[in-house]
């Protein structure tokens, strides 16, 4: 997001230094169009003033005359030529800054190039290391989806969602609740082991006293190494981490762009219930905070949309996209990215919707992205 935001005040610059050329160049060739003619006379003045004056008989009050119209003629063909030497220093430095704001833009855009292609080398490997478990997750969001979509509204879209999102927490606590017995019965059955191999050390030191110290030496080992283990039986048993991760993980704003139409704008099918941002063609777009894919994929007239699951009953609203980067049942950061936006529209710009929901009721985002950090 950063490059495309330093490429987009670059692009601006870069415009702004070439329209400021043009008009100075403008500027230079109107007054060197005006000078033109004069170019000969002014040579000859420089050369000859006395005889110029003097090429064409008269009496003495006309040579006077002649001087003085001689002197002001001089004097205006200086400023003129003074002024066209200065157009002359704007156009050239004009040139300068809109030659210097296009190597800036090319450098700009060069970093754009580099950091979509480190973002696409960290979606490929990011995809590339998906668990078991993830791919578990993502085969029961796509499941929600797939419900989720035969929605008729988006509200009822949400509802839907809501209990898929409740029945994976209940499936998910279960499962941890099972593992925790599991862990608890492995423990139980170690403590028998260690209990039966401490009785059988007692019993073989009582035989062999002469072995005595070895054998406390090495119970000692082995009781180091029992509860090594049983650390790691209680470690590999915690209950793995909800499908539905906390809304404090962090807040983005999705897109690098200006604000086109506020919550509560009228339109031509009521207030807006999300914020509309114009964006540069092909920015990229990032889940404004830490949570799951809820829903990857085209929906009604929304066209492309990525649906974030920040926890909490609080869901993002991403629509508009024209490439998905992001699949349902994938778990995102707060600034990762979920697609990327299509090209320019009739303004020069490229449109992305964003909605936030909290318990299935559209709210303002505004406060959720001033409180991000």
């Amino acid at each position: 997001m950063a490059a495309d935001s330093a490429a987009d005040a670059a692009e601006a610059a870069a415009a702004e230094a070439a329209k400021v050329r043009d008009a100075a160049i403008v500027d230079l060739s109107r007054r060197a169009q005006a000078l033109a003619p004069l170019v000969p006379l002014m040579r000859r003045l420089s050369q000859y003033p006395s005889e110029t004056l003097l090429a064409v008989p008269g009496s003495p009050e006309d040579a006077l005359r002649g001087a003085l119209v001689l002197r002001s003629l001089t004097r205006h063909l200086s400023a003129e030529a003074e002024a066209l030497r200065q157009a002359q220093l704007v156009a050239t430095e004009a040139s300068r800054k809109a030659e210097a704001e296009a190597a800036h833009l090319a450098e700009a855009r060069a970093e754009v190039r580099a950091a979509a292609a480190a973002v696409e080398a960290a979606l490929a490997q990011a995809r590339t290391h998906r668990s078991a478990l993830a791919e578990e997750e993502k085969e029961a969001a796509r499941e929600a989806a797939t419900t989720a979509a035969r929605a008729g509204d988006l509200r009822e879209m949400m509802e839907r969602l809501e209990r898929a999102r409740a029945r994976a927490e209940a499936e998910a606590k279960a499962r941890a609740e099972r593992e925790r017995l599991a862990a608890e019965r492995a423990a139980r059955l170690q403590a028998e082991r260690e209990a039966e191999a401490l009785a059988a050390r007692q019993r073989a030191a009582r035989d062999a006293a002469q072995r005595e110290a070895l054998a406390r030496e090495q119970a000692a080992v082995e009781r180091r190494e029992q509860a090594r283990q049983l650390e790691a039986a209680r470690q590999a048993a915690l209950p793995a981490p909800g499908p539905a991760p906390s809304a404090s993980g962090g807040r983005a704003v999705p897109v690098a762009g200006t604000l086109s139409r506020d919550f509560g704008d009228s339109g031509a099918g009521g207030p807006a219930r999300g914020l509309t941002y114009a964006a540069p063609a092909g920015a990229r777009v990032v889940s404004p905070c830490q949570g799951s894919v809820a829903f990857a994929g085209p929906f009604r007239s929304y066209g492309k949309l990525v649906i974030v699951d920040c926890g909490g009953g609080v869901h993002f609203v991403l629509a508009g996209l024209d490439r998905l980067d992001a699949e349902t049942g994938a778990r995102v950061l707060p600034g990762e990215p979920v697609g990327q936006l299509g090209a320019a529209e009739e303004n020069g710009r490229a449109s992305l919707y964003v909605e936030l929901r909290r318990n299935g009721t559209p709210v303002d985002p505004k406060g959720w992205f001033r409180a991000r950090g």
